[in-house]
């Protein structure tokens, strides 16, 4: 019986990858990540820790197809197949496991009150797990409900067994600290991620927009959020146009129009036609056309 190994910890579940199984007792491991989001200010999500217990699941089932779906980003058919798996489990673990993965895949497919239901549930089915709690808090960040996001990723930060995985919570907190105006809880949470982890691209390019656009000119560094930002370009190898707008927004900090103009092209031309951030990222091209800087809008 061809099975996956899933690990459920206090940071993440892992599971085998499909394609790479040639034999039923082959036990590959691969980390699942929660994509980036777009909210006022990049934001990204979850580069999870490899610790914890093991949970095999049959790969022919809906559950173990479901998981499988979205790990290779067949959504669609990861939401059907986990529906009809959360009809069929009774053990609490398994059960969790097919919300959140349902819940993954409807937040790749927009659909975020549905993702933030699953998100919930795992945490009524395993409120001592703390990726209920940090999806959750994903959601809360990106429909602008801040003090939700924090209240959220503060459990997930006290269920945190290990180091491993604590910087991109600790970021994501300070992320709706920044969004409310508390400066001080928000660069204190940041530079607690930097120290955690300063390879994580997601962590990087949210202190690098902290650094850049905070209305508060002593938080203000536009060196380091050009450093920030680069290094984060140069993990994911230029690809994300986040973290290129970023680091256009880290240039006009810094008084470099000029650069700052170049990369925000570069980050435009990455966005498909029909994305929805290119109305906001060409509005900050003609910011930066007429020589200003980007400064974060605060909620009330």
């Amino acid at each position: 019986m061809r099975r996956w190994s899933v690990l459920v910890s206090s940071a993440i579940l892992l599971a085998i990858n499909p394609r790479a199984q040639s034999a039923p007792s082959q036990e590959i491991r691969t980390t699942v990540r929660s994509e980036p989001a777009d909210i006022a200010g990049p934001i990204h999500t979850g580069r999870p820790a490899r610790t914890g217990p093991g949970v095999l699941i049959d790969t022919n089932s809906n559950l173990g197809s479901g998981i499988g779906a979205e790990l290779l980003g067949d959504y669609a058919d990861a939401v059907k197949l986990l529906t009809e798996a959360i009809g069929e489990e009774r053990d609490a673990m398994k059960l969790a496991m097919a919300h959140r993965f349902r819940g993954l895949a409807y937040k790749h497919l927009g659909r975020r009150d549905e993702a933030l239901r699953d998100f919930l549930e795992v945490i009524r089915l395993q409120p001592q797990l703390d990726l209920g709690y940090y999806d959750a808090g994903v959601i809360y960040n990106l429909q602008n409900r801040y003090r939700d996001a924090i209240e959220m990723m503060t459990h997930a930060i006290a269920l945190q067994k290990d180091v491993r995985g604590l910087a991109r919570r600790r970021s994501e907190r300070g992320n709706a600290y920044f969004h409310l105006g508390d400066f001080k809880r928000a660069q204190s949470d940041f530079v607690a991620a930097l120290r955690l982890d300063r390879r994580d691209p997601d962590v990087l390019n949210n202190v690098a927009w902290f650094r850049a656009t905070c209305p508060d000119a002593n938080f203000r560094n536009g060196k380091e959020a050009v450093e920030l930002a680069t290094r984060a370009c140069t993990l994911d190898k230029w690809q994300d146009a986040d973290e290129i707008d970023t680091l256009a927004a880290a240039y006009a900090e810094s008084g470099n129009f000029a650069e700052a103009e170049r990369y925000q092209q570069k980050a435009i031309a990455l966005l498909s036609e029909k994305e929805t951030l290119r109305p906001r990222f060409r509005a900050r091209l003609e910011q930066y056309r007429a020589k200003q800087p980007i400064r974060q809008q605060i909620t009330s």
